[in-house]
């Protein structure tokens, strides 16, 4: 009877051992959730307090970047300063793409394009390339013709001039036929003795 009574009263000590420990794993798992959860709440109030200074600061920039209070102007410069590097670097991105920079909102636009087609702002376009000076073919006073280089006519030393294409100037008037010296007849430019006398032209040396 005592040996039966001595049994039941261990079985009893074990259960009553293995449920307070089950109770202690219990509460303590319920303790460690509960700080997670305490944890988290606090990261998420932390997180927000720091989006709200962020939206401040944000705001006191956006509002004041034109004449801040002193105290604040070198952090104020300071973006001002770090926002067009970083616009910058943007544009030269965006156009390694092959495409064009929006001024206002710094997205890509096709070449060509006159609106931006995420802000609508107008696309400044390229002024169109000005046409360079080319060398006449023909002497301005004598038309006779130049060669590409000439600086002077070789006929009646004129100096050429650059004309840019398209331009059409004042038709060239022919010079007027020189006489003779020695018998009156009429010389061309490009004589260099009269064709009746045989005197030599006025300019030739």
């Amino acid at each position: 009877m005592m040996k039966e009574e001595y049994t039941m009263s261990f079985l009893d000590n074990v259960v009553d051992t293995m449920s307070k420990a089950a109770r202690e794993v219990s509460d303590g798992a319920k303790s460690i959730a509960e700080k997670n959860r305490i944890r988290k709440e606090i990261a998420t109030m932390e997180n927000e307090i720091r989006n709200r200074f962020r939206a401040i600061g944000q705001k006191y920039y956006d509002d004041m970047c034109s004449d801040p209070d002193p105290s604040y102007a070198e952090l104020v410069q300071g973006i001002t300063k770090l926002k067009e590097q970083l616009a910058a670097k943007q544009k030269e991105l965006i156009e390694l793409d092959g495409v064009i920079a929006c001024p206002g909102c710094n997205k890509g636009c096709e070449k060509g394009a006159k609106f931006c087609p995420a802000c609508g702002t107008p696309i400044p376009q390229p002024a169109p390339e000005a046409p360079k000076p080319v060398q006449p073919t023909n002497c301005t006073v004598c038309n006779a013709a130049l060669s590409p280089s000439a600086l002077f006519c070789a006929s009646c030393g004129t100096k050429v001039e650059p004309v840019m294409p398209g331009f059409q100037g004042e038709p060239a008037v022919p010079a007027k036929p020189a006489a003779c010296s020695c018998c009156g007849a009429a010389l061309s430019p490009e004589a260099l003795f009269c064709a009746e006398c045989g005197t030599k032209a006025p300019d030739v040396q």
